[in-house]
């Protein structure tokens, strides 16, 4: 084994044991700060959020992974274009199936502003599992099979892209850091072990 798959195997370890985690517990340790920090720094206005959050949203979503299915396919061929797909179906299951298995509550509004009731969980962040397993994807593929500028270049772009995803989640009150960001890993895991396969 070498020392990328052990890595890989500690990152799922702690990512199971944060899921058994957020079982149990409403919010993590320094969630409510973090929480309130972002709303304190981004935009009083929540419509930046709600835009960036809609695009996770069906029909958008579905021009999202068009668009991931489209640059895997320049980056790697065909493999890496249905292994897009392979992601996407794969966090899209996973958030179906353990969101009431965890059902852990959406924050506060005695805790962090919250901009509208939503219904469902607060983890996993479906949000976070498509952006995960799209942006995500992409810069874990990036990263395998691109060099030299262009793998820096795309790298840099998703991972902007993820932390604007997640400020604007947090910004709205629609779930903690740590829901997103545990979504993010558990995206980041899955992408990691399908490129196996390109």
């Amino acid at each position: 084994m070498d020392r990328k798959e052990k890595v890989w195997i500690a990152l799922f370890v702690v990512a199971v044991l944060l899921i058994i985690g957020a079982k149990y517990l409403p919010y993590f340790p320094g969630d409510v700060t973090v929480a309130r920090f972002v709303q304190w720094i981004v935009p009083a206005s929540t419509g930046w959020a709600q835009g960036i959050s809609s695009t996770a949203k069906f029909p958008w979503n579905l021009v999202l992974l068009a668009l991931t299915f489209a640059l895997s396919w320049k980056l790697s061929g065909w493999r890496g274009a249905l292994l897009a797909l392979a992601s996407f179906a794969g966090m899209w299951v996973l958030g179906m199936w353990l969101g009431p298995l965890v059902a852990r509550p959406r924050p506060s509004v005695d805790l962090v502003h919250v901009a509208e009731k939503l219904f469902g969980y607060s983890f996993p962040s479906i949000f976070g599992l498509t952006y995960s397993s799209t942006i995500g994807f992409l810069a874990v593929l990036s990263a395998r099979k691109a060099s030299g500028p262009l793998r820096l270049g795309v790298v840099l772009i998703c991972c902007i892209l993820l932390l604007i995803g997640l400020a604007a989640r947090v910004a709205l009150g629609a779930h903690w850091p740590s829901d997103v960001l545990l979504s993010y890993l558990m995206g980041l895991l899955w992408a990691d072990l399908v490129i196996r396969f390109s």
